[in-house]
């Protein structure tokens, strides 16, 4: 009876370490680093840890014809000396994103925003597009900021539709748009403002 509890005993110590050990291999299996862009939720975690509680948005995606899986975030700076938003090109490293390439301040603000992904049939990557809506217009007039962003070139394309009262609806597009992306810009706008006249120089409501 004492050689079977001993043997019952033993049986029991052995699996209790054998488990643990298999548990402790589990563990360390897991890179305590990963970098989890399997959804939206986790991938604007990830963003905030490199840029802070600025972000505002992010788009997963293959920014500059790369296959691996690229994030994009958008932040955004409300001070009274400083204002606008701007998107960077966040790419995986050996144990965390590193920041690759960030546009310039641009005009605009997240609030009440559409930014999505766009892929021009022309090429084989995505670009993030951004259009602030009505978020600038009021009953007297006001502007809609939009942009296209190419971070495979380094290019920002911006477009600029403008009106006040006594003035026709007006749309300026950047000297360094390319036929394809002044057609998509004037797809875009014609759907909603089929009057509109293109003008070849910006304006500053503000000023």
């Amino acid at each position: 009876m004492l050689l079977s509890n001993n043997w019952f005993y033993t049986a029991v110590l052995f699996f209790s370490v054998l488990f643990a050990f298999s548990c402790n291999e589990k563990e360390k299996s897991v890179p305590e680093n990963k970098i989890d862009l399997s959804t939206p939720e986790s991938a604007l975690r990830e963003a905030k840890k490199i840029l802070g509680n600025d972000v505002q948005v992010s788009l997963t995606g293959t920014f500059d014809a790369d296959t691996t899986k690229e994030l994009v975030a958008g932040t955004e700076i409300n001070k009274p000396d400083k204002w606008g938003i701007q998107f960077h090109l966040l790419k995986k490293g050996k144990e965390s994103l590193d920041s690759s390439y960030s546009t310039d301040l641009l005009e605009g603000s997240f609030t009440d925003a559409l930014v999505r992904k766009e892929k021009l049939p022309s090429e084989n990557y995505d670009m993030v597009y951004y259009n602030s809506l009505d978020y600038y217009l009021g009953s007297g007039g006001g502007e809609v900021f939009s942009y296209l962003v190419d971070f495979k070139n380094r290019q920002t394309y911006y477009a600029h539709l403008f009106t006040e009262q006594g003035r026709n609806i007006s749309l300026f597009l950047s000297e360094n748009a390319t036929p394809d992306i002044k057609n998509f810009f004037l797809n875009v706008f014609k759907k909603d403002y089929r009057n509109l006249k293109i003008v070849n120089k910006d304006v500053d409501l503000d000023e």
